[in-house]
């Protein structure tokens, strides 16, 4: 860490308090004023670090998708090793742990910061880049598939973040994805 941990003990109570207002209110109805009631500072600190409060939504969304971005990066690495399940597991792992955080990101859709949309855009991008690397002739849209395993993967986050970590609901996962990939090596969908 670079920053001085002043500067970094401040932004993370501006970060918590303005999660914790989302949780309460609508973006819109939110404040710079409640924010800094809620995060016990000034308007002036507030804005030494965000421009407002669309800036600071930004800059949350933008770390949780790096975040989100780096570990979907390493769960398509690991189905080279045959380890998917593993890196299912640490995903779901990742998004217990930011459970809070997340839940509460998901529902906030703005035009310069929306959780969901980026999480989903990864999701697809990522899988639609695994997929062209496999250089498979299917009569089956390669977008199709990312598209596809994009919904799946967010209906599972979702459900992760409402009811928890469940072993058979990642093993399902696993299995549903390597019979959709291994599908692609097989001549069942080449013309």
């Amino acid at each position: 860490m670079n920053e001085d941990i002043r500067i970094y003990k401040t932004k993370i109570a501006i970060e918590r308090a303005f999660i914790e207002l989302l949780q309460q209110h609508d973006f819109k109805d939110i404040t710079i004023k409640k924010i800094c009631d809620q995060s016990l500072i000034g308007r002036s600190t507030f804005y030494s670090h965000y421009l407002d409060k669309y800036d600071l939504l930004e800059k949350i969304v933008k770390q949780y998708a790096s975040d989100f971005k780096v570990e979907i990066e390493q769960r398509f690495d690991s189905m080279e090793d045959g380890k998917v399940a593993n890196a299912i597991e640490l995903v779901t792992d990742q998004m217990i742990k930011n459970k809070m955080e997340i839940s509460t990101l998901l529902t906030v859709h703005e035009i310069s910061a929306d959780l969901r949309k980026e999480f989903e855009q990864i999701l697809f991008s990522t899988c639609l880049a695994y997929l062209k690397q496999q250089n498979s002739s299917t009569s089956i849209a390669l977008e199709y598939l990312a598209e596809l395993y994009a919904a799946n993967s967010m209906t599972s986050i979702q459900w992760v973040l409402k009811n928890g970590k469940d072993t058979n609901i990642i093993l399902l996962l696993d299995q549903m994805q390597e019979y959709i990939f291994n599908q692609l090596k097989s001549d069942l969908y080449t013309s």
